[in-house]
């Protein structure tokens, strides 16, 4: 993997990112939000979302401080190299969950919702070759394969929500605050949970060809707020608080209620190319990552390792799981777990970078 087939723009980062994370703040965050915060969960996700913007601008200093150099080296030389890796291997882990969790989530949806007679072990196998083949081909074809994929996931979503218009009750949204902000901080930690993943960009940081303006975060973190946000309202002004959050996926069942004239509709096959498209990406992308943190001298052996982990996920793909027994796992400990890494993590990154003197031009080149 040498470094002129490694290397990306920040629009391509942009891609990447939104397809790893849209999964996630979309769809697999939506039903804990509505079930915490139920119809205050629009305003959880603008709240949290304004001081995820705050941390995006703290990503954007600690990226320029750095000299957006490879951030183990740089935490390695600020500190030691133990110290490092004890910040990276709980990213390690959440990682590969990541991925196990996508490839879980993904066959369950498949079953319920268009295959419930194809073995979990086909669907799979699929798609775990996909991603598979994306991991081994590296950086770029992630990149490129993202740029072709979001902007039809992105128009979708679009069409989805224009065409729902007319389903829409705003008045649904109201009364707002009408048991306190209880609700609010209860949905509060997965809001933050699906925002958080945008710490991961840190490791790519040494692969940008340009500088990373704060500008550019921003955006980023704008969008993640509005593809959280979207969805949640759609679920409350279309379902009702209630029904929505008795959903397990409230924006594939918003695809169900479009009707265009009088003979089109059962369009949310649609839905399943958005689901697949962040899948694909997010599953690919997290073995990527950590594969690239491991010191591997040649590049045969990170890509045993990403071969070796894309297999293990299809025995968590067989193993036999209640749906709703899934859910519950991922709200109570997923979720909490992962918000406790990346914030433990991203607090001590952020000190090291506080502590440390700026590096200088040539270090970083």
């Amino acid at each position: 993997m040498n470094k002129s087939t490694s290397q990306i723009n920040f629009l391509q980062l942009f891609m990447m990112f939104s397809l790893m994370n849209g999964l996630t703040d979309h769809v697999i965050i939506n039903p804990m939000l509505l079930g915490s915060s139920g119809r205050d969960a629009w305003i959880t996700t603008l709240s949290t979302g304004a001081m995820f913007v705050a941390w995006c601008l703290v990503l954007s200093w600690i990226m320029r401080k750095t000299g957006q150099m490879n951030l183990h080296d740089w935490i390695s030389k600020k500190t030691h190299p133990a110290f490092s890796w004890t910040l990276l291997v709980p990213i390690a882990v959440l990682l590969y969950a990541i991925g196990a969790t996508t490839v879980i989530h993904t066959v369950k949806w498949n079953a319920a919702n268009y295959l419930p007679a194809t073995a979990s072990l086909g669907t799979s196998s699929a798609l775990v070759a996909i991603c598979l083949v994306l991991a081994l081909w590296g950086m770029s074809t992630i990149a490129i394969t993202s740029g072709v994929l979001l902007p039809v996931v992105t128009l979708l979503g679009i069409f989805v929500s224009t065409f729902n218009a007319p389903e829409k009750d705003f008045r649904l949204l109201r009364p707002m605050l009408e048991q306190g902000w209880g609700p609010v901080f209860d949905g509060g930690l997965y809001a933050i949970g699906g925002y958080a993943e945008i710490t991961l960009a840190l490791l790519l940081q040494h692969r940008l060809v340009h500088k990373v303006k704060p500008w550019h975060l921003l955006l980023l973190g704008l969008y993640f707020v509005v593809i959280m946000t979207g969805p949640v309202i759609g679920g409350i002004t279309e379902f009702g608080p209630t029904e929505a959050a008795n959903q397990m996926a409230s924006p594939y069942e918003q695809w169900r209620l479009i009707k265009i004239g009088q003979y089109i509709e059962h369009v949310d096959f649609f839905s399943i190319f958005q689901w697949l498209a962040g899948a694909s990406i997010r599953i690919s992308l997290a073995v990527f990552l950590l594969a690239d943190l491991m010191p591997f001298k040649k590049n045969a052996h990170r890509q045993w390792m990403i071969a070796i982990v894309m297999c293990s996920y299809l025995v968590f793909a067989m193993m036999p799981m209640n749906d709703y027994l899934y859910y519950r796992w991922l709200y109570h400990v997923y979720i909490p777990v992962s918000v406790v890494i990346l914030g433990t993590v991203a607090a001590a990154w952020t000190a090291v970078t506080l502590f440390s003197k700026p590096i200088r031009k040539e270090e970083s080149t």
